[in-house]
């Protein structure tokens, strides 16, 4: 069957141009774990598809067992890359296993007159149960800055659900889909479907790893190295997105927290156990906050996104904040000391206007400052600065 033939070499030798693509590339970029096994999944269709197309290169049953095989293998792989994309360890022998098993039950219980039919139906399921594993991979890499990931869970996610549904038709469809024989559309269809993944993996893999080493980068220039939570950079994307979501009903409130006394501090002490105080700062204000609404804005001042619904609920995070903050002794070596903070609070009455709140936050503090430190100040962002009727004062007896 020439016309066949021709399909599968076709699909083969693209195969083929896209690992060479991919090897060309190490030579470029270097070799490394994650680029191995992205060259994996086209390395390894090389094989298959010349088995598949030419079985009898080996003896009996051999070249197509083989050709299947290889064939898992590739889907498998793929699975793997996502794996290790998505910064996860691969587990090369979860993807051998099945795929051996289901070569013995091909060349055995699969190759008796009454099984033969049974053949590709775990061959389908394997199909399945790797594209949805690949699919799950790149599920948890989608955020913002990687929308390839999406794109990615969403191609695996569909050709998951084509294998799955046609895995109990097996019986009856044509080779390769199923155990009949085969006939040109169904080996045009196969070989189309194989060239469709494989170009749209090798695409938007190649844009993942830009956006990957994008998101690097955004990291270094966003993280503060100290604390490892953002830097002010970073808070005004926090604000940014926070603007478009749409599940925000009630805007949250911004928090400016100082560190009291702070050159005292560093002066008394030095700057060493300086950092270690800012270090912890950082760490408590995690904890009573979440990560990724906690911000290092100046050198010993903080900025901190606080969701609640209603101001009381705001200032008693806030409160929180202090008094773990007060209770906690700062020790390096033999020197050891409690510090305080000063906190003021604003809510953003409306996203759009963060910078009028995070104005009105910061009065808070230094209000908070001239009463006497070590307290925590909430203003109404839209009252006028000098509006002292605006502010309302929290202490622990308060709460």
């Amino acid at each position: 069957m020439p016309d066949i033939t021709t399909i599968a070499a076709c699909s083969t030798a693209l195969a083929a141009i896209m690992a060479i693509t991919i090897l060309l590339s190490w030579f470029k970029d270097g070799r490394s774990d994650q680029r191995n096994w992205v060259f994996a999944p086209f390395g390894l269709a090389v094989p298959a598809g010349v088995l598949l197309t030419f079985p009898d290169i080996l003896p009996g049953p051999w070249g197509l067992a083989l050709g299947w095989f290889f064939l898992t293998l590739v889907y498998g792989t793929a699975w793997q890359a996502a794996r290790v994309m998505g910064g996860r360890q691969a587990r090369p022998l979860a993807l051998l296993l099945p795929c051996i098993a289901v070569l013995v039950f091909s060349l055995t219980l699969g190759a008796e007159g009454h099984m033969t039919g049974m053949r590709m139906l775990p061959r389908a399921l394997l199909f399945a149960m790797f594209n949805g594993l690949a699919a799950r991979e790149f599920g948890r890499m989608r955020s913002p800055r990687l929308p390839s990931a999406t794109t990615l869970y969403w191609i695996f996610s569909a050709f998951f659900l084509f294998d799955l549904v046609r895995s109990p038709f097996s019986l009856w469809l044509p080779a390769p889909f199923g155990a009949e024989y085969p006939q040109v559309w169904s080996i045009a269809l196969f070989n189309f479907l194989i060239v469709l993944e494989g170009s749209l993996l090798g695409v938007f893999v190649t844009a993942l790893g830009r956006e990957q080493l994008a998101e690097g980068h955004y990291q270094l220039a966003s993280i503060d190295p100290l604390t490892d939570i953002g830097n002010r950079r970073a808070f005004d994307d926090r604000i940014e997105r926070l603007k478009q979501d749409r599940a925000v009903t009630r805007p949250p409130a911004i928090a400016v927290i100082d560190i009291d006394n702070f050159k005292t501090i560093n002066d008394q002490l030095g700057h060493a156990f300086g950092d270690l105080v800012i270090a912890n700062t950082a760490r408590i204000a995690r904890e009573v906050f979440g990560k990724d609404n906690v911000f290092r804005i100046g050198g010993e001042e903080f900025a901190a996104i606080v969701h609640a619904r209603r101001d009381n609920a705001i200032v008693a995070k806030a409160e929180t904040m202090r008094a773990r903050f007060e209770a906690h002794r700062h020790c390096a070596g033999n020197l050891s000391r409690h510090c305080t903070l000063s906190i003021g609070l604003a809510r953003l009455e409306n996203v759009h206007d963060h910078e009028t709140a995070f104005k009105a936050a910061d009065r808070a503090l230094y209000m908070a400052k001239r009463l006497g430190r070590n307290q925590t100040i909430m203003l109404d962002a839209s009252a006028p600065a000098p509006q002292a009727l605006a502010e309302r004062r929290a202490n622990v007896g308060a709460l």
